[in-house]
């Protein structure tokens, strides 16, 4: 049996939100550091003291997974839509098809096929612009975040 070229079940599997927050776990997100030296800070200590913060943060990235799939799945919808309408106008033509019909045929399919295209592009491009509106918006915050940070560590006396 031939593979179904529009089956995306593998692929959405990427994006399952309950894998995508298993990348957000704190112990995992933190395992990335190496073991906190007796003269540093004790890692396991600040993990417990925010946890809520990186339980909030999972959830807000799993939602972000579950906003991506469904991105992803109206993308599907506009091929399909797109596709099957080119197939159903020309269906009659299965019985008397000949070289003209048939080439006729061919091209609206081309045509609905581009046009889905085009549309699934925009469709994602909007996704990425308000994903970097997003960072942006929160970029200013960050650093003055660091500069806070800054601001409260001891400097070295040198």
């Amino acid at each position: 049996m031939a593979r179904n070229p529009y089956d995306m079940t593998e692929f959405w599997k990427a994006f399952d939100p309950e894998q995508m927050s298993k990348m957000f776990n704190p112990q995992a997100m933190m395992s990335m550091f190496q073991p906190p030296r007796g003269d540093m800070f004790d890692m396991e200590s600040i993990i417990k003291a925010n946890q809520r913060n990186f339980e909030a943060m999972a959830e807000a990235n799993k939602s972000a997974a579950e906003a991506y799939k469904d991105m992803l799945d109206k993308q599907m919808e506009i091929f399909e839509k797109l596709t099957l309408a080119a197939r159903q106008q020309y269906e009659w033509v299965e019985d008397t098809a000949g070289v003209d019909t048939m080439k006729t045929k061919t091209a609206a399919m081309n045509e609905a096929v581009e046009e889905a295209l085009k549309l699934m592009q925009k469709l994602a491009e909007t996704a990425r612009q308000a994903n970097e509106e997003a960072f942006t918006s929160v970029k200013g915050q960050v650093t003055e975040a660091v500069e806070e940070i800054a601001k409260k560590t001891p400097k070295p006396k040198g």
